[in-house]
C-alpha cells in the first residue's frame, strides 16, 4: 500500500499533466520544510496560498487544491476553511481538483472566483435531498 505522500504526489503529477495538455502554465506552491523535533529532524510540506499548484490560463488564474482517491471529497471543507483565509484578485479562481481512482478527468469543485478580499465567504453547493427509492428489508411486512 503506497503512503499518503506518495499517493499525493502520484495525484499532483496527474493534475500537472492534466493542466498542462489543455494549455495551462503550472507551478508547484508547496514547500519542503525541516524541523527539527525532540526525535530528530522531521521534514514537512506546507502549502503557500492554501493551494498545491497555481495554473494561468490566456483568460484565467486558477488556484488549485488537488485531493485523490476514494474518499477525496471528505477534505472538502477544510480546503474551503483553508482557501477562505486568502486575498483573491480579479479573474482568478480557487478550485478543488478532485480524482476519483481510475478516472480519466478531474471533477472541478469551484471554491471563490475574484476579486475576493481576505477570510471572504466561499461557494457551497446546496446539498442534494436523499431520495426514497425503495424500504430496506426489514422495513416491509409480509
Amino acid at each position: 500500500m503506497p503512503s499518503a505522500v506518495a499517493t499525493g504526489s502520484y495525484y499532483q503529477r496527474r493534475s500537472i499533466a492534466w493542466l498542462t495538455r489543455h494549455g495551462f502554465a503550472v507551478a508547484i506552491t508547496q514547500r519542503m520544510l525541516s524541523v527539527w523535533t525532540p526525535r530528530g529532524l522531521v521534514h514537512t510540506k506546507r502549502d503557500q496560498l492554501g493551494a498545491d499548484v497555481i495554473a494561468m490560463g490566456q483568460d484565467q488564474t486558477l488556484v488549485i487544491q488537488i485531493k485523490g482517491g476514494a474518499t477525496w471529497r471528505s477534505g472538502l471543507a477544510a480546503a474551503r476553511k483553508e482557501f477562505a483565509k486568502y486575498p483573491l484578485g480579479p479573474g482568478c479562481w480557487q478550485v478543488i481538483m478532485g480524482w476519483s481512482p481510475r478516472a480519466r478527468e478531474p471533477v472541478f469543485v469551484t471554491v471563490a472566483v475574484g476579486p475576493c478580499a481576505a477570510e471572504h465567504p466561499v461557494i457551497v453547493p446546496p446539498r442534494k435531498k436523499a431520495t426514497r427509492t425503495s424500504l430496506p428489508l426489514f422495513a416491509r411486512s409480509a
